[in-house]
């Protein structure tokens, strides 16, 4: 099992922008020297409460230079709506700054906020994706490259640099809706899950369908992995922990609910309790061991993101504290 760090970066009013770039690059530091294996960025635009971090990739960057081991990851970029050359560019930087750490997360995207802010119609969303998801392959993997699609047009021209990575950095491919699932295993990438915006039932079931695109299409299940993103708080007992994901969780689901994204009509439902019950990694070490333990069996995942902040409201200094508690009595049994 591999294990990683995500963060969005939410920033309440009461927060100070620069000091929450701060954090996430201080936890960065602190998951690599725990031995933990990849940090993920969230790409969120245009509504601050929710995440600051529209530019991940610089972020990245930042996380390169001050740390050894540890995986840097986006989740997700949203594809279409980068230019894929520049992007290809950009994250091949990436992974030579890095020396080859760069991993290369995308979606779709479900937020019309996005689209609107960026100019291009919502509908576009999936045939973008996937001809900007061809380009940025073959920046990677021919000397020249020329495309003529609908969208993007390139004539011959030579994308530098190449990514340290060969062929290419790993692709995972966020999947939050039924039709995503097949669409990833046919083309054979990695998949990013997250059960809090389908319920685990869909992310089973979805999962079911990407392993026999998969199979159908020639690719091998065991190469490829699955990676599902959860909240998380490692405490000395449940009751502690729950203390400290309750504040954070509830200010995530009052920003959704007034947001247009994807899950904001199920936030309109869902309480903290159902929350800390079925989407958290949350308690003593060996609750957690077995929490984790039973995610594994439901979704046959090869690893998870844990979300330590998922509003933004956890101090620094108690999120340290639970991810060391993890580093030492938790993460050695799946290991």
């Amino acid at each position: 099992m591999e294990f990683g760090l995500f963060d969005q970066l939410p920033c309440a009013a009461t927060q100070d922008t620069a000091a929450r770039y701060q954090d996430i690059i201080s936890q960065s530091q602190l998951a690599d020297e725990l031995g933990l294996d990849s940090v993920w960025l969230a790409e969120y635009h245009f509504n601050p409460r929710f995440s600051v971090m529209p530019a991940p990739l610089l972020v990245a960057s930042a996380i390169a230079q001050c740390t050894r081991n540890l995986r840097i990851g986006t989740a997700v970029n949203l594809l279409p709506l980068h230019q894929p050359i520049r992007l290809a560019e950009e994250v091949a930087t990436l992974d030579l700054l890095s020396r080859g750490r760069a991993i290369f997360g995308i979606g779709r995207g479900s937020n019309p906020e996005h689209y609107e802010g960026m100019g291009i119609p919502v509908d576009e969303g999936r045939p973008r994706f996937a001809e900007a998801l061809e380009v940025v392959l073959k920046c990677w993997t021919e000397p020249r490259v020329s495309h003529q699609g609908g969208y993007y047009q390139v004539n011959g021209v030579s994308v530098v640099p190449k990514p340290v990575q060969q062929p290419h950095p790993p692709v995972y491919i966020a999947a939050n809706s039924p039709e995503t699932f097949p669409m990833v295993g046919s083309l054979g990438h990695n998949i990013l899950v997250t059960p809090l915006i389908i319920t685990s039932e869909g992310v089973r079931q979805g999962l079911d369908a990407y392993r026999q695109q998969l199979v159908e299409n020639g690719h091998d299940p065991a190469q490829v992995k699955i990676i599902p993103t959860l909240a998380a708080c490692f405490a000395e007992n449940r009751k502690k922990a729950e203390a400290i994901l309750r504040p954070t969780i509830e200010n995530y689901l009052g920003v959704l609910r007034g947001g247009r994204s994807r899950g904001s009509g199920r936030a309109a439902t869902l309480t903290c309790e159902e929350f800390l019950k079925n989407y958290a990694i949350v308690g003593d070490p060996q609750e957690c061991i077995d929490q984790i333990t039973g995610f594994k069996e439901l979704f046959g995942c090869q690893g998870i993101m844990f979300w330590h902040n998922i509003g933004g409201m956890v101090p620094n200094e108690e999120l340290a504290r639970s991810m060391k508690l993890c580093a030492d009595k938790v993460l050695p049994h799946f290991k």
